[in-house]
């Protein structure tokens, strides 16, 4: 049964592989701890199924005795109801036993009036005074209010009692005429303005909130909590009479008698603490909003808001929230109001175009902010609503990222064109740093911008977005990688193929540009390796990974240039290698001009060239070399045995020599050696033929047959019977030599340009 089935609770569910996955931590558990995990996990499912029944017994338990309390309250109900009926028909038959019953409740209800009236009149004789002295000490407060010298729930308790009896005055059904409605309006008329005022004053006390609690008066904002808590309740008590009035009772009394038992008019509702919250959302918004006018000055201030926020809540939470009752929430109310106020500035400074500096600013400044909320307030992000610019950080990050590299792009592409006039005309010679290394200069401008915006999205602590601007910045650079591949194709075949057309100058402007790609690769490096690690692991992989291809694009680059001045080196030696092993060979001495004129080319790399690239194009000329004298057998040739060997052994020995002046000797004897075989095959007896071959085989898998074959076909000691016969074992041995086999050891005849490691001849084409 799957545990799905058993367990259909997801959460439950989840609990037990959880659970199980602690108790089974290695797959030896399975053998060895199961059988006492499903011991212990059933012992645990007794005990909690004892505990269980026992509970639900005692739930059982508890039901029954409720629900015989409830039988036995519903005959107690029915008791009481019997009884008041009784009571209430003797009250009916006593009122009988009095003959004056009607006239007594009448006098009563008359002396309850006069005394009702006697204490009206008292107060409506007094009300003036009441008023004047309320008045008094209401100006009074608003007067020294800096000082705090002053009472609010002392002012609101009389100004309430005022305001309670011209309610219960109004309420009499007695002043009917006009002339006293016009008298009572006449004289309660100013208590409406004495309200407002006051309830000016409490919302100037309000507004003082802060400056109370920095003075230690938190007593005062008390006092004002305490009027707004009673007038709330006072707006409740006359919503439930409102609501649950009955049907008035009629009830004829003396023409003095008030409406019922003390009726009034209907009071008004003050909505307090509704007030009070709607003014704390507009204390907070003004002064969170003249923080980013004055303090702030747009966005260039905006990393000043963090601290702002933080300082106010903080004060909030120490010395205001503490006089709040608990169920007001105030802290929170506070940390809303304060967060949608400046939402509201972001999104107004937000709401135009931005640069990118601007965006990387704002998403800086998020991140500081959410940060310090969290940290010094213990506030989480996901509390503070609504988000920071609408939730648009990832689309700011878009338009930074799309900004960035379109400015990257253009900056690039003009010192590109730039660079491209420069290198095809030619009309001075290449700059020279301080190492006497040709450069060109563009490296240092073009990672002057390319820096300028890591550092900036570095400091705005957004990783993902670095990457993603590295990325970018790749893009363009294979862009650059291309167009100068191109341009050297083109000016190396212009300087090859009509060098009258050409200007002059392309080696050193080659090796300048070589060199500045070398510069690049550095700087790339430097990046990768000090910005990295500022990254979290997160980021750090895929931030390294994007600056390795950086180098590798650069580095390709100049390796592309390594190359033209490789494939220029030899333009000039073509004569020459073309010769080989021709009659002019044999007869002049063709490997003195090849020496001096790669004497003459590797000073200038040498005192030119970056150290790293020299060695590797020293390397590539030395392997040319050496298979200039291979591939040349593909020509029309003529291998003398004996003279041909003795004169390679001649040249291979100053070519060793001279390319030992500026390699190390053991990569020079190791590629050379290719030469030393073909002298091998070329002097080996037709007996040791078969053995020479493979055992140059195991050495060079690659070794094409081909080559062999037309050795063999081009000595002239061999006769052609004798030469198919040594063809014909070569192939039959050869047979097991596969594409794949030979691609997994690619060695220097690899590299042959006349010989494909996997060709060989046709049968028919020597026999």
């Amino acid at each position: 049964m799957q545990l799905n089935e058993l367990v259909p609770d997801s959460s439950a569910r989840q609990y037990a592989i959880q659970r199980l996955a602690k108790l089974l931590r290695h797959p030896d558990d399975l053998a060895y701890k199961a059988e006492e995990v499903r011991r212990k996990l059933a012992q645990e499912k007794l005990l909690i199924d004892a505990q269980l029944n026992t509970d639900v017994r005692r739930q059982f338990d508890d039901v029954q005795e409720g629900l015989e309390l409830l039988y036995s309250t519903s005959g107690q109900i029915g008791r009481v109801k019997t009884d008041m009926q009784k009571v209430d028909e003797l009250c009916h038959h006593a009122q009988s036993y009095l003959p004056n019953f009607d006239r007594i409740q009448q006098i009563s209800t008359a002396n309850r009036n006069f005394v009702r009236a006697e204490e009206f009149y008292l107060q409506f004789s007094e009300f003036h005074q009441q008023y004047t002295q309320v008045r008094e000490m209401l100006t009074d407060a608003q007067e020294n209010f800096d000082q705090g010298n002053f009472n609010l729930l002392r002012l609101h308790y009389f100004l309430y009692k005022l305001e309670d009896f011209r309610n219960r005055a109004l309420g009499f059904t007695g002043v009917t005429d006009i002339d006293s409605k016009q008298t009572l309006a006449q004289m309660f008329g100013g208590l409406d303005g004495l309200i407002r005022e006051f309830e000016n004053f409490l919302w100037m006390v309000a507004g003082s909130m802060y400056d109370l609690a920095l003075r230690n008066r938190s007593n005062v904002i008390v006092q004002l909590l305490k009027v707004v808590e009673f007038e709330e309740a006072a707006d409740r008590a006359q919503e439930r009479e409102r609501e649950g009035a009955a049907a008035a009772s009629a009830a004829a009394s003396a023409s003095l008698s008030p409406t019922g038992a003390g009726q009034k008019v209907e009071r008004v509702p003050k909505h307090y603490k509704k007030k009070l919250l709607e003014f704390i959302h507009t204390f907070v918004s003004s002064r969170v909003s003249e923080f980013f006018t004055q303090e702030a000055n747009g966005l260039d201030g905006i990393t000043e808001v963090t601290g702002f926020v933080v300082d106010e809540l903080t004060f909030v939470g120490d010395a205001v929230a503490p006089a709040f009752p608990a169920n007001y929430f105030i802290f929170d109310t506070f940390v809303d109001e304060y967060h949608r106020a400046v939402v509201d500035n972001t999104n107004t400074l937000a709401a135009g175009d931005l640069d990118g500096g601007s965006i990387l600013l704002l998403l800086r400044w998020m991140r500081e902010y959410h940060g310090a909320m969290r940290k010094e307030l213990s506030i989480p992000k996901d509390q503070l609503k609504p988000a920071l610019l609408e939730g648009r950080e990832d689309q700011l990050a878009q338009e930074y990222l799309e900004i960035a590299s379109k400015k990257i792009r253009e900056w690039v592409t003009n010192l590109m064109r730039t660079e491209n006039e420069s290198f095809v005309g030619r009309q001075d010679a290449p700059n020279m740093g301080e190492d006497g290394l040709y450069v060109t200069g563009g490296s240092i401008y073009l990672f002057e911008i390319v820096n300028q915006n890591i550092e900036l999205v570095t400091e705005a602590q957004r990783a993902k977005l670095l990457c993603d601007l590295v990325a970018e910045c790749n893009k363009i650079f294979q862009d650059i990688s291309k167009r100068w591949r191109e341009l050297l194709d083109s000016e190396k075949t212009k300087q090859i193929d009509a060098p009258e057309t050409a200007a002059e100058g392309l080696v050193d402007y080659t090796m300048a540009l070589a060199n500045e790609q070398i510069r690049s690769v550095v700087q790339a490096e430097t990046i990768r390796d000090e910005t990295g690690e500022r990254l979290t692991r997160a980021h750090q992989e895929r931030f390294k990974a994007e600056l390795s291809q950086t180098m590798d694009i650069f580095m390709g680059v100049a390796e592309a240039a390594t190359q033209t001045l490789a494939d220029i080196v030899f333009s000039d030696l073509r004569p020459i290698t073309a010769a080989l092993f021709t009659a002019d060979w044999y007869q002049d001495d063709l490997l003195q001009p090849v020496i001096e004129t790669l004497k003459d080319y590797c000073q200038d790399f040498h005192d030119h060239l970056d150290k790293y690239l020299y060695r590797r194009l020293m390397q590539d000329l030395l392997s040319r070399f050496a298979l200039s004298y291979v591939d040349a057998v593909a020509g029309k040739v003529k291998l003398r045995k004996g003279q041909a060997s003795e004169k390679l052994n001649l040249e291979l020995h100053r070519a060793s020599k001279f390319f030992k002046e500026h390699m190390d000797g053991a990569a020079v004897s190791e590629t050379l050696n290719i030469v030393r075989i073909l002298i091998s095959l070329i002097d080996s007896t037709p007996a040791m033929i078969f053995l020479e071959f493979f055992s140059v085989k195991k050495q060079y898998p690659d070794l094409p047959l081909a080559l062999i074959e037309d050795i063999l076909s081009k000595r002239d000691d061999l006769e052609k019977q004798q030469l198919k016969s040594i063809l014909e074992s070569l192939r039959q041995k050869s047979k097991g030599d596969t594409g794949s086999s030979l691609a997994k050891q690619r060695t220097l005849f690899s590299k042959l340009k006349n010989y494909s490691p996997l060709g060989s001849a046709t049968k028919g084409r020597f026999l």
